[in-house]
Formats: structure tokens, sequence, C-alpha cells
């Protein structure tokens, strides 16, 4: 199930109701988003409803009895680093050993499933990616990070746990978010006309960046994706523009979706984005894209790891691997892996140029722009990564970009100069919000006439709706 379903939507207007006029208590609140992020979730993956509910069940018990002791922080991350393992690394694995030893069959699923199997004596092996289990054993870790650092898990409930990781809005793709937050979310929670109105925007808003922007992008550029030699560099180059625009109007759309719902519910979700290609530098980019993931990272690895303490290049070697494992944590697959260490070592690049006060770029005009545009690029082409099943792919295609390859032209081109502006339209709207407080006034009246032309727009793509992007992750 999506929150681009109609199912869901029905759905949500009947659980809107029970939610407000039928549920007494918080308690009684908390139970039913239980309940009914257990049956949405149910929907993504079926019987791993119940892992998910063994592996809840199991970071209580650590949490609660044993986080106290000395190894029982360590017990906390190894259980969701063995169960993260396992579902989504172990043919990962299996491939480096394989390539390390020269055996073959190890290099690939389908044939690594017949071997295992084969040893096993079973007739059939194969190991499934649940659902949205790379989000919620961040917020697994975060809350055993955290717990152990104030010494409160001996004052743990089952009931606030399950409240944490069950959580409709947030299952899909985040944001991410930290336990004690979310319960304090949950203490606080409330509705008023303004929060129903500013939901339900932000509802409209998320399904116009995804359905109507987003998915519009994708038909021009998946094309270019399952064959890119086929294109030409400037061609490629353009794809990668709009698959940046892609990526964030998509991940943005469910964001905005999801801190609506959340506001529905008397929740604040946190802000996930921050007008993201409105940066200034590597650094910047990633103080405004998935904003919930980089603090993450800051704060479970790269601090832990020493961050910026133990001198200036055990620093470079701390940013290098955490956004290595960044980017291995967007999926089993060497090029995410890549891309992390590419963007650690460009953070480390711009570090070293500012510590040593070196200057390749005037900082007077045209100065700024030139270094924006630099980024930009860099940025826009690692992504190439993203979207190319292996090294090599990506190369190949870098190598077209880099030296104006002939080709196949990309069809359908104004499709992104319509979504660049739309984009743009946010970007300006997030950056300098206070410039359109005029329009406060103006949502009440709006509200029916956009809700309805969504709905509509809806019903129109009924079934033809794409997955979000980072839901897969």
């Amino acid at each position: 199930m999506s929150f681009l379903n109609l199912e869901f939507l029905a759905g949500f207007t009947v659980f809107f109701y029970l939610y407000w006029f039928s549920a007494w208590n918080e308690f009684s609140k908390r139970l039913l988003i239980i309940c009914a992020s257990a049956l949405f979730y149910f929907y993504f993956s079926g019987a791993f409803l119940f892992h998910f509910l063994f592996i809840t069940s199991l970071n209580f018990l650590i949490a609660r009895y044993f986080l106290s002791k000395p190894y029982g922080l360590k017990l906390g991350v190894g259980l969701n680093l063995a169960n993260l393992f396992l579902f989504k690394y172990f043919y990962l694995f299996l491939a480096l050993i394989g390539g390390i030893f020269g055996i073959s069959e190890l290099t690939l699923k389908p044939s690594a499933n017949l071997l295992i199997a084969r040893l096993l004596g079973l007739s059939d092996f194969d190991i499934i990616l649940p659902a949205t289990i790379s989000y919620y054993t961040f917020q697994f870790i975060s809350m055993q990070v955290d717990l152990s650092r104030k010494n409160a898990g001996t004052d743990l409930k089952f009931f606030d746990v399950l409240s944490y990781v069950f959580l409709f809005p947030v299952m899909i793709a985040g944001p991410i978010l930290r336990f004690e937050n979310a319960l304090n979310g949950f203490h606080s929670a409330s509705i008023d006309r303004k929060k129903m109105i500013d939901g339900l925007f932000l509802i409209c808003k998320g399904v116009l960046k995804k359905s109507f922007l987003s998915d519009g992008l994708a038909s021009i550029i998946y094309p270019v994706f399952s064959d890119p030699v086929q294109y030409s560099g400037s061609a490629i180059l353009f794809t990668t523009y709009f698959f940046g625009l892609h990526l964030f109007l998509d991940f943005s759309g469910l964001t905005d979706m999801a801190r609506g719902l959340g506001k529905l519910l008397g929740l604040e979700l946190p802000e996930n984005f921050k007008a993201p290609f409105f940066m200034n530098s590597f650094g910047d980019f990633w103080r405004r894209w998935h904003l919930t993931f980089s603090f993450w990272i800051r704060d479970y690895i790269y601090i832990p790891l020493g961050g910026s303490k133990a001198g200036r290049f055990r620093t470079y070697f701390n940013l290098v691997i955490t956004f290595a494992l960044g980017g291995l944590w967007h999926g089993a697959n060497f090029n995410y892996a890549f891309w992390g260490i590419i963007n650690g070592l460009f953070l480390v690049g711009e570090r070293v140029f500012e510590e040593n006060g070196w200057k390749l770029i005037p900082s007077v005009f045209p100065g700024p722009i030139l270094k924006y545009l630099i980024v930009i690029h860099i940025s826009m082409i690692s992504w190439i990564l993203f979207f190319t099943p292996n090294i090599q792919s990506a190369w190949s295609a870098v190598y077209r970009v880099l030296s104006f390859q002939p080709g196949r032209d990309l069809m359908y081109a104004e499709t992104g100069i319509y979504a660049g502006l739309f984009t743009l339209l946010f970007h300006f709207e997030q950056e300098f919000p206070e410039r359109f407080e005029f329009l406060q006034k103006w949502k009440p009246a709006v509200l029916p006439f956009l809700a309805l032309f969504i709905l509509l727009g809806l019903v129109y793509m009924s079934g033809r709706n794409m997955d979000f992007f980072y839901g897969k992750f």
C-alpha cells in the first residue's frame, strides 16, 4: 500500500475519524496508530510483519534488561547490524568472497542460491529484503545509543518502542526519527484548524511533486538508464540533471506527505530537505539534503569515530568512512559505496582548501557562480552511480559525457524544464519562507480546489503511480 493509493486515502479518512473522535486518551490513540501501521506494513511485506515484531521485541529486551551492562550497547547495535547484513548485504558479501577466491557461483544471486540450496539439502533458497529494514534499523540503533547515553533503558516500556517504529507516516522512507523526540510528540499531540489546513496542503504538495512531476520525469530518464551507451554525452548529462530533479521531487514529495499525515495526527515530524539545490558547497549540500539521514550518520558514525577531534588526517579518514557507509546504506551494490567515497573525498578536499586558506576561485563575482556550477555538476554527475548497474557502466556513461560522444538525443526534454521551474519555486518557498507569508491567508479558500484537482489526478493515474525511489532503500 502507498500514500498514493485511493484505498489508502479512504482508509486514512476512516482512521482520522476514529483517532480524533473515538480514541479517548493518548494510549488509545497510540494503540490505533500501532494497529493501523501494522496493517500498513503487512501490505508491503506480508509475513515480514512478524519478523519486524520479533526484531522490535528483541530490541526492547536488550534495551530494557541488558543496556546497563558493559556489553549491552554492543549487543543492541550488533543485533540490528546483523539483521540488516543478513537481509540486505548477504549476497554482496558472497559476491566479494567469490571475486576474491575465484568462486564464480557466488558472484550472482541465482547461482549463489542454487549452491546454498545444494549445500543445505533444500529444494530452493532465497533471501528477500523486508520493506523499510534500512530505516527501522537506523531508528533502533539510535534508540539503543541514546538510551545508553542517558542510562534510561531500565524505565523502557514495550508500548513506547512499538509506538516509535510502528508509525505509518514514516514507515516507507522516513524521515528518520529519534526515540525521545517521537515520544515527546505523542505526549503533546494536538489538532487545530491551522494544523489541519497545513497538513492537507503538505499532502497535496507532496502528491503534486511525486505523481505529477517526478513520475513525469521518470518517463524520459528511465529509457536512458536502461541503455546509456546508446545516447549522446549531452543526453546523458541532461539525464543526470533531470535525475537530480526526479530524486528531489520524489523524496521531498514523500516527506511532505509524511509530514502532512503527521500534522493530521497532531505530530510534528522533522523536515528532510532545505532547498538543497541552493547550496554553495559540498558541505552545505549535506546540510540541506536528506537531513535526518545526514544528522544520523554524523551523530552515530562520524562522531563515534572521533569526528574532527582526533587530528587532521583522522578527520579526513572519518569523513570518507562515514560517507562510504552512508553510500552503502542506500543499497547492496559497490556503486553506492563508491558514490559515498566520492562524496567523502569531495568534503575532504573542501576542508583541506578551507584549512589552508587556498582559493582556486575568487570570492568576488563571478567566482561564487562558477563555484556553484562546479559543485552542482560534480554532484549531479556522481549520481550516475545510482542508476548504472556497476562501476564499469558508470565510468562508460561519465566518459560519454566528458568526451561529448554522439548518440541518440534525449526525448521530451521540455518535461524536465517544466519540472525544473516548479523545483525552483519550491526552493524559493523553503529558502525564503517569510516572503510567502502572504499566501497563508489564501490557504483555506484554495485548499478545496487544490484537493479536488489532486484527487481527480490520482483517480486518473490510479494504478500507474511509480514506487517511491527511496522506498527501496
